[in-house]
Parts: structure tokens; C-alpha cells; sequence
């Protein structure tokens, strides 16, 4: 069997908090400008949309925000205008949202997660690793419809063959959905999450960061996924090899994403300096002007030494007609052309190419540092703790062998009383 990696993330939004553009998945013209992209296989995508009446679709280019946003209007239409109603009564007015609002909100936004088994390197071909990786994301998200109901509301599927050779990946996107006390869908991931009875790894601790329901969910997710390719032949190397690595996805996907807005800002480059080239050819043009006239000169006429005639010019009329075509050409090409530098100008202003570029290059570098920082943070904490934990039990076991323990507790008791007590007079 043969043994490879595989990747599950979730997310939301990129490292500054904005939230995924749906249509970076889905829309041709979209990855097109993006130069991590290899332009001639993007056709190769496969997109799916998994309609509101339970029915899958299979279709090429489509404008996913468009139709992510009816979805919502269909699962949550109802229930928002019934919020915004109690909202205006209550005499709150500005709480009021609209759908759109509610899709765009990073709380309430689609949740979309990545999947992709092996790589390049891996010796499986790219054929088989793909179908296998298919199989099980449909597999998985039919075990899921069947758990969790319609807590879970699929929105699309992309299939991305479009970048480097063996690094073909699925993205999934779809709503975590609950059902508010006026017994309306509303997307909560918090609610949803109790409904499905997902709790955070450690119940015993508060919930934070690295304590979440949404942990709990996504280790489920990817074991799941695990399961179901290597049932299909393949061995996952599930391992971990710092077990601070399991807190990394987050930071690692805030470099990707840093690292796709550098690519995506060099597209940008490169489609300014082709359009100073097409600026260029426009204006070779004006002083090149391929066109033969010909004309017959008329001398000027004179009377007592003055000039009452200027000296003209005799054409025919198929000349004269190409003369006035080509001038409302010219024209139209001259203000295309202005309005060509103007809008260069603007937007080459606007993205502030090179600065910005290096200026998302060293945050990406500096997320990877700290990342390195942080796991040996981890570790020498660990090993403090540790080491604090084997010395309170080293004391103990002395003073349970003397005899003493019992009293110290006792005494520690009594300790804390003696402290309570004067607050408790003094508030009296």
C-alpha cells in the first residue's frame, strides 16, 4: 500500500480577517489573474453546487457568490426578516441586517475546508490520488448530511486541477446551521455545534482557543476523511512529530494566504505592464498612420498681392470618406487611449505593487518565525510543568509517609479561613 500525506483545513476568512472570496474557486476569468495559476489547465476544474431541494449539480464557471447568496436567502430569508421585525418594534433598528450583510459577516459567512492527499512528490499518480480524494470528500459529505441533518447545508464543491502538477485539491463550502427559539434556521456555528453535540477536546477546561468545539469538529472531519481513502487502498501518515504541531494549521494557512495575495498582487504587475504595451502599440500607431491619399493641389488665389483663397487640396470622394472615417477612429482611439493612461495610473497608485509585495513577503516570514518561537515556547513550559508537578508530588509522598499530610491540609485550611474572615466582618 502505498503511504502519503493528506491535508483537511477550515477557515473562514484570510489573515487580515477577510472573508474567502467564494468565486477565487469557481470563476475562470477570477483565476486567471492570479499568478500561481497555470491559465491553460484551468479548464480542467470541475464545480458542484448542492441545491436547496437536495440535488447535486455538475457544471463548469459559475458565479458562486451569486449563488451562495440565494442560498442563504432561501435557508435564512425568513428568519432575518422576522429578526429584523423584532429589532424595528424593540426600537432597534440598526440591528437590522440584510441577507448579503449576513453572508458577508466573518461570524456568519460560509465555513469552507480543503482537502488534497498526497503531493507531487508522492509516487501514487496524480490520476489515482485525485480519484481517491474525490470519492472520499463525497463519501464524507453524505456521512455528514446523515449525522448532523441540516446543521451542516452544503453550498459547492471546486475540484482544482489548475496549479502545479500534483497538488490537485477539492474545496468544500457549506453553512453551520442551528435553529433559533422562534424555531427559525439561523447560521450560528456556537448553536449548531450543541446541537450536534460536538463539544471542545477538553471539557474539563474553559473553552478558548486551542479548547473548542470547532477543534472537535475538524479532527473529526479529517479523521473521517483519513478513514475513508484508506479504505480505498491508501496508508495515511497520520503522525505528528511536535505535538505543538497540532496548534500550527491556523498560522500555516495565515502564510499560505499571505503568500497567495503576494501572487495575486503580481498578477496584478504583470497586467499593468501588458496593458503599457498595448499603451505603447496604440501610440506607435498615431505616428505611423498607414494611409495613401491622393490629392491634387489647388494654387491660392491672389487679387492686388492679398491672398483671398488659401492654397487647397482636390480629392475624390471614396478619399474623402475614408479621411472622415478615419478620423472619428482616431478619435475614438485617442480618448481609449487617455482614458487607458488614466486608469493605469490610478491603479498602479492604488496597489502600490513592489512595497506592498515585500511588505506581505516579510509578514509571511515573520508568522513562520513566530510559529518556531511559539512551538519552543511550548516545549519548555511543558517540561516546567512537568517538572513542578513531580516535585508537589515528591512533597506529598513525604508527608503522607511522615504522617503530616493530613495535618497540612488541615493547617492550610485554616490559613484560608482566618483570611476570609475579616472580609466578611468588614463588609458586614
Amino acid at each position: 500500500m502505498a503511504t502519503m500525506k493528506a491535508t483537511v483545513r477550515n477557515g473562514r476568512t484570510t489573515a487580515k480577517g477577510k472573508v474567502f472570496n467564494a468565486n477565487h474557486n469557481t470563476r475562470a476569468e477570477t483565476r486567471n489573474i492570479e499568478g500561481h495559476i497555470d491559465h491553460e489547465r484551468t479548464a480542467l476544474n470541475v464545480n458542484f453546487k448542492f441545491l436547496a431541494n437536495g440535488n447535486v449539480e455538475k457544471c463548469g464557471s459559475f458565479d458562486a457568490k451569486e449563488f451562495e447568496l440565494s442560498q442563504y436567502e432561501i435557508y435564512f430569508g425568513d428568519g432575518q426578516k422576522a429578526k429584523n421585525e423584532r429589532y424595528t418594534k424593540d426600537g432597534h433598528p440598526e440591528r437590522c441586517k440584510t441577507i448579503k450583510e449576513v453572508y458577508e459577516h466573518p461570524k456568519t459567512c460560509p465555513m469552507e475546508t480543503i482537502f488534497q492527499l498526497g503531493n507531487r512528490k508522492t509516487d501514487t499518480s496524480p490520476e489515482e490520488r485525485k480519484s481517491i480524494m474525490t470519492a472520499s470528500a463525497f463519501e464524507l459529505i453524505e456521512r455528514l448530511r446523515k449525522q448532523y441533518g441540516e446543521n451542516i447545508r452544503f453550498l459547492d464543491l471546486s475540484i482544482h486541477n489548475d496549479e502545479s502538477v500534483g497538488s490537485e485539491h477539492i474545496h468544500l463550502r457549506y453553512i453551520l446551521s442551528a435553529t433559533d427559539k422562534f424555531g427559525f434556521a439561523t447560521p450560528n456555528q456556537s448553536r449548531a455545534f450543541t446541537e450536534m453535540g460536538i463539544e471542545r477536546p477538553d471539557t474539563t477546561k474553559k473553552e478558548g482557543k486551542y479548547n473548542n468545539p470547532l477543534i472537535t469538529f475538524s479532527n473529526n472531519l479529517r479523521n473521517s476523511f483519513y478513514d475513508l481513502c484508506e479504505q480505498k487502498g491508501v496508508v495515511i501518515d497520520r503522525e505528528v512529530k511536535n505535538p505543538s504541531q497540532k496548534h500550527r494549521d491556523i498560522l500555516e494557512y495565515k502564510c499560505e494566504q499571505l503568500e497567495k495575495s503576494v501572487a495575486e498582487l503580481k498578477a496584478e504587475r504583470d497586467t499593468l505592464r501588458d496593458r503599457n504595451s498595448i499603451s505603447a502599440k496604440i501610440q506607435e500607431s498615431f505616428n505611423e498612420p498607414d494611409i495613401k491619399i491622393e490629392a491634387e493641389v489647388i494654387p491660392e488665389k491672389k487679387v492686388l498681392g492679398k491672398t483671398i483663397e488659401p492654397e487647397k487640396v482636390k480629392i475624390s470622394k471614396s478619399d474623402y470618406d475614408v479621411l472622415v472615417d478615419r478620423s472619428k477612429l482616431t478619435a475614438g482611439i485617442k480618448n481609449a487611449f487617455e482614458n487607458l493612461q488614466k486608469y493605469g495610473k490610478e491603479l498602479w497608485d492604488k496597489v502600490n505593487r513592489e512595497e506592498r509585495i515585500a511588505d506581505l513577503t516579510e509578514k509571511v516570514e515573520t508568522e513562520r518565525q513566530q510559529n518556531r518561537d511559539n512551538e519552543i515556547k511550548i516545549r519548555n513550559l511543558n517540561l516546567q510543568l512537568d517538572e513542578v508537578n513531580n516535585e508537589l508530588y515528591q512533597q506529598q509522598e513525604f508527608m503522607q509517609k511522615m504522617g503530616i499530610w493530613k495535618r497540612f491540609l488541615d493547617f492550610v485550611k485554616e490559613r484560608i479561613r482566618e483570611r476570609q474572615e475579616p472580609e466578611i466582618t468588614h463588609n458586614r
